[in-house]
């Protein structure tokens, strides 16, 4: 985890029992804002679409980020942001806006347990990505868990006994677009700061997704709002609680309190919406979360060597 010193954040080095059962608590605090933002969406699918969802998103998540600077600026003082590689924040901004929309898209339209189950996948391309362009050494039993997500990612998808689910592959979209949008956070957090990256994501997403958002742009009930207003927080409380977590405590420790996100949001699928899960998404869903905690806590044990 990269390096926040434009908010007050330290990465976790070696981290006490303290720091990490912190850690933990805010993970969970993480998994319950995506619990919130994936009712939201599902929500909201029949009053706007993904795009638009995701530009008011991103809009509003400017607005809620002038607290955290505000913040910041009275703790340690005024803290510039930075943009020493611009490029770098365009395309990550670009990245985000994408991944964003793919995955409303897949939460509008999948059982929320089966579309968060896909995002999974997210974590397991970073893995191939870091070893394929970044030099990372993967060992083989990295690559070993990297073919048991995927098989579980082919049992989901069951290709030639079930039509091609086009949410289904926006799902797995956005975990690719993610994975590579994690490859180019760590070091841009580390140049410029996390608040500077955070602040970037959201104004690059709000200017690539205006003009698409008013092409299809469905007018917005009065009622709406609130979730809209949800749908925000959420998202930005997740972002913040997965920062919190990862510079109290070590990846390795979070890892199996990331995937109570998984739980939260199917128990979220089946109160709200009756949502149940089928045989072949539930062993495919246990083959990935299985797959995705041991390459988390392989990299911890490795760092720590």
């Amino acid at each position: 985890m990269a390096n926040f010193p434009d908010i007050g954040l330290r990465r976790a080095q070696g981290s006490s029992d303290g720091d990490n059962l912190r850690g933990a608590w805010w993970m969970i605090a993480s998994c319950a804002a995506a619990t919130a933002m994936s009712v939201a969406v599902r929500l909201l699918a029949d009053d706007m679409t993904s795009v638009q969802m995701a530009f008011l998103r991103s809009v509003i998540g400017i607005v809620l980020l002038v607290p955290l600077f505000a913040r910041a600026a009275v703790a340690h003082g005024p803290s510039p942001v930075r943009f020493t590689r611009p490029w770098l924040h365009g395309l990550r901004g670009m990245l985000f806006a994408l991944a964003t929309t793919f995955g409303f898209y897949a939460l509008a339209h999948l059982p929320l347990a089966t579309a968060t189950t896909l995002f999974f996948l997210a974590p397991v391309f970073a893995t191939v990505f870091a070893a394929l362009f970044a030099g990372e050494g993967v060992g083989p039993r990295r690559w070993a868990a990297v073919g048991a997500a995927f098989a579980g990612a082919l049992i989901i998808l069951r290709p030639g006994f079930a039509p091609v689910d086009l949410a289904m592959v926006a799902a797995i979209g956005s975990s690719l677009l993610f994975a590579v949008a994690l490859l180019i956070t760590r070091p841009l957090s580390q140049a410029d700061g996390g608040a500077s990256v955070m602040l970037s994501s959201n104004v690059i997403a709000s200017v690539v997704l205006g003009v698409p958002a008013l092409l299809v742009w469905m007018p917005v009930p009065v009622a709406v709002w609130g979730l809209v207003l949800l749908l925000a927080l959420s998202s930005s409380a997740r972002m913040y609680a997965d920062v919190r977590s990862y510079s109290l405590a070590d990846a390795g420790f979070l890892a199996p309190f990331a995937f109570l996100r998984l739980l939260f949001i199917a128990a979220a699928g089946w109160i709200v919406f009756r949502e149940g899960i089928d045989g072949p998404t539930l062993t495919g869903a246990a083959i990935i979360v299985g797959a995705s905690v041991f390459i988390a806590w392989r990299e911890a044990m490795l760092k720590r060597g």
